[in-house]
């Protein structure tokens, strides 16, 4: 997971509060998590990935279930 200095350093903003950087991070995560089943589900239509297979987001990696 990114720290909260990282995501400052990221961003060029290192006013941000350790709060607001948090939460810009956990939007960030959460962003990624609605991007990478919207891409499972366009992937399995089109036949480019297994429909047994899944993939989750918990973070800062992909695993395979």
């Amino acid at each position: 997971m990114l720290s909260v200095e990282r995501v400052k350093e990221i961003l060029k903003n290192r006013k941000l509060s350790d709060k607001e950087a948090e939460e810009i991070r956990d939007g960030f995560y959460e962003l990624a998590k609605i991007l990478l089943k919207q891409w499972q589900d366009e992937s399995r239509t089109s036949g480019k990935l297994n429909k047994s297979e899944n993939i989750r987001y918990d973070g800062p990696k992909a695993t395979n279930l």
